[in-house]
């Protein structure tokens, strides 16, 4: 089992202080200093944390059963579920760096056996302030659930032993202990930040007229839906709505967007003609009474999969004009009962999305990573709006999926990506791609696209302002934007790794001396290798870019000397796309520039 890593540790203790931390109980000694109490602190959000994912009961309320303190017996948080009559009783350790110990586990194991025997001495005042409720609740219970939160590399053996063997002891008499113990470790911490991000699921009743089921080889029902109805679920549940479809919404200004508000101003009732209607992927449809003509349905997790520009140009439509009547507006709806997220929902995802243009890039919704991304990053207050859409008016720090994939592919070590950014940009979105795949995979975290971003929107301004006007020089910083921004990137490769952001402010200021000096040597090294070749035609050459690239590299890193440098350029194999190792060996010697979180 590994332990947290780096960058989710970090999302974690944002995560702990802005929902958790707030509504803990008080420290009961607040003489202890700052950064003691700071992580004090962080220690008994995250049993919170655990707690909320494993009982899905409310932050608040989670934090309010936390028990933690300076002084304690071995138990951190304490929480009764009634619905389900079970006393939860936890232990956490939030350092990455180890194991939940054998004398960890020891004195858990002493602190449960005194709350089992109902002997609250020596528990701290979190606890005794709560007395008559614990006790009560150890009285009701029907079952004991122990829990061991961690974010190391997991729990050691003799620990394991030392817990297992309070579950099998006969000398306290206690029958209800449920077995396993839960282990909420590293992979649980991720999934529940990835959960806490999520959209939340849509759960509906609506009726359908003129309808037709069918249960093979997926239950579906087929019929017709009152607009109004799917404009109420818009408007209660925004992109929830959407979750699985490849885009959000357009826009009215689109010719079939503003085509559809049109039909509603004048026929509404013809509506249902001039619609490829609405299709929706769902967990469960549970189909209750009515009649041949109507039939009303309960249906978990709703999901638009096709029809999201019908639905929210229809409640733009009611926005603007409250006045209107669309009561006789219907359109077909297909509601299949299946996973959206495994291959026949995603198949029925891309078959259906075709009454506006839909690109190849469109798909790249679909894609899993980009979903993961996008929960890691609003972690950082940052919205990744990796479908087509509309912006919403309060996303202030947004940033979209083929910004993502320039960014990226920027920091990739293969500088073949320079010359595929320059000539097909948009094959970086084509998930069926190599290139797509060497760019969005499980690596990539959350601070790495965030900083690879903001990075690249301070290279392209910088060379925006820097190819203004006339000539050769300025034509190069024109068309050469792409192979700089890649050198550049090579000294901030392991800045943008670290997990933290980079300071927008700071790049100006850090990276203004060190670009004109590369960009000097790039204007240098291109003019002896232009020829009678214009600077666009030789930045669309990969045949030229690369020999560049490794010139301008060995020149800034001061490598002329360097004897290893023929040694890897013999190192190549017929097989090697490019100078592999020697870009490897180069890139290890290329300095880097600190200071830009």
């Amino acid at each position: 089992m590994s332990a947290l890593a780096t960058h989710y540790i970090a999302l974690l203790q944002k995560n702990l202080v802005e929902n958790y931390q707030p509504y803990l109980p008080a420290l009961l000694k607040q003489d202890k200093p700052a950064p003691e109490q700071e992580k004090k602190n962080l220690s008994r959000a995250f049993s919170a944390f655990a707690l909320h994912h494993i009982t899905g009961v409310p932050e608040t309320e989670a934090a309010q059963a936390v028990v933690d303190d300076f002084e304690d017996v071995g138990i951190d948080a304490i929480y009764y579920s009634v619905s389900t009559e079970t006393v939860f009783i936890l232990q956490s350790k939030i350092k990455a760096s180890e194991q939940f110990s054998q004398d960890e586990a020891l004195a858990f194991c002493q602190g449960v056996r005194k709350l089992i025997q109902q002997d609250l001495t020596g528990f701290n005042q979190h606890v005794q302030r709560r007395r008559q409720e614990i006790i009560n609740a150890i009285d009701d219970c029907s079952a004991i659930q122990l829990v061991v939160a961690h974010i190391g590399s997991g729990i050691s053996s003799h620990a394991k032993t030392a817990v297992n063997e309070l579950l099998v002891d006969d000398s306290h008499g206690e029958q209800r202990f449920k077995s396993p113990v839960i282990d909420f470790d590293a992979s649980r911490v991720v999934a529940g930040l990835q959960i806490s991000q999520a959209y939340k699921r849509v759960d509906a009743r609506l009726t359908i007229e003129k309808w037709a089921h069918a249960t093979e080889p997926k239950t579906t029902y087929i019929g017709l839906i009152r607009i109004a109805d799917l404009v109420a679920l818009h408007n209660s549940h925004g992109k929830s709505l959407y979750e699985k479809n490849i885009r959000t919404f357009l826009g009215h200004t689109t010719e079939v967007n503003a085509s559809i508000q049109k039909t509603l101003a004048e026929k509404p009732e013809h509506f249902v003609y001039l619609n490829n209607g609405v299709t929706a992927l769902c967990e469960k449809i549970d189909a209750k009474g009515g009649n041949r003509e109507r039939k009303r349905l309960d249906i978990t997790g709703f999901s638009v999969v096709n029809g999201a520009q019908t639905i929210a140009s229809s409640s733009k439509f009611v926005a603007d004009k409250p006045s209107a009547d669309i009561t006789s507006a219907r359109v077909s709806l297909t509601l299949i009962q299946a996973d959206a997220d495994g291959e026949f929902g995603k198949s029925v995802t891309r078959a259906r999305n075709h009454q506006n243009q839909v690109h190849s890039s469109n798909f790249v919704a679909l894609h899993e990573e980009q979903e993961r991304l996008r929960r890691d990053l609003a972690h950082l207050g940052i919205h990744y709006a990796f479908k087509a859409g509309t912006p919403d008016g309060n996303e202030v720090d947004r940033f979209t999926a083929l910004e993502a994939a320039h960014a990226l592919a920027l920091f990739h070590p293969d500088p073949r990506y320079v010359v595929w950014l320059k000539n097909e940009a948009p094959s970086l979105l084509d998930t069926t791609s190599e290139r797509y795949r060497g760019i969005f995979n499980p690596q990539v975290t959350a601070f790495q696209l965030a900083n690879a971003v903001r990075f690249t929107r301070f290279f392209v301004a910088r060379m925006n302002r820097e190819s203004i006007g006339y000539g050769l020089e300025k034509l190069t910083y024109k068309h050469g934007a792409i192979a700089f921004g890649w050198l550049l990137a090579r000294q901030v490769r392991l800045e943008r790794d670290l997990p933290k952001l980079f300071d927008a402010q700071k790049l100006p200021t850090q990276l203004s001396a060190k670009s004109d000096q590369l960009r000097q040597i790039l204007w240098d090294k291109t003019k002896t290798l232009l020829g009678s070749k214009s600077p666009i035609q030789f930045f669309r050459s990969q045949n030229h870019v690369i020999p560049l690239l490794c010139s301008a590299m060995i020149t800034h890193s001061g490598l002329e000397a360097d004897s290893a440098i023929m040694a890897k350029q013999w190192q190549t194999s017929y097989k090697d796309p490019y100078p592999v190792e020697l870009f490897k060996y180069l890139s290890s010697k290329t300095p880097q520039i600190s200071g830009l979180s």
